[in-house]
């Protein structure tokens, strides 16, 4: 059977950086794209959709994955585990996890463990403004890109990241920058 390193030979290095199963999930997602894809155009659409042969859709599916997961790692990386943030606030691990189901931390799921973004503690304390923000954000349905929107350069913040912007103490200029999030 052909693999897709096979067909997307670029992919290659992208591939061997992740865990086997990050890998094999990726794999499986390309045999289901390759088992589902239409290998015709339909015929009332064929001037005017341009489809594109089931290898080329399941590579770029590929790609997009392989960028999630990358993303993914990222934010794990730049992010405490409850334990770390129990330390930081000089509190227990139950206090931490009942301030976060409180809404008083902004967290995401990762495996077993939640991870908080470094970004919202101010040394032992909680970025004072974060988590104003953080509830104007819309639906929690793709939490980690929700925690990826802080540390992006915003138009309405003047390519500034929401992040930078509470740190000067603008939370209402940060806050009015979360509102314009999923609102297109």
């Amino acid at each position: 059977m052909t693999t897709i390193t096979d067909r997307v030979p670029d992919l290659a290095g992208l591939l061997d950086s992740l865990s086997a199963d990050e890998r094999r999930e990726i794999e499986a997602a390309y045999i289901r794209v390759i088992a589902t894809a239409p290998r015709r155009r339909p015929r009332s659409l064929h001037t005017a959709v341009q489809t594109h042969k089931p290898e080329v859709a399941a590579a770029a599916v590929a790609r997009g994955l392989a960028r999630e997961q990358a993303t993914r790692d990222q934010l794990v990386a730049e992010s405490l585990s409850t334990a770390e943030v129990a330390r930081l606030l000089g509190v227990s691990a139950a206090a931490v996890t009942k301030r976060r189901g409180k809404g008083g931390l902004i967290a995401f799921k990762h495996k077993e463990d939640w991870r908080y973004p470094r970004w919202q503690f101010a040394g032992s304390t909680v970025l004072p403004g974060a988590i104003a923000v953080w509830k104007v954000l819309p639906d929690r349905h793709d939490v980690a890109g929700l925690v990826r929107w802080f540390t992006l350069p915003s138009r309405q913040l003047g390519e500034r990241t929401p992040v930078e912007a509470i740190l000067a103490g603008e939370v209402d200029a940060a806050v009015e920058a979360a509102s314009y999030v999923g609102s297109r």
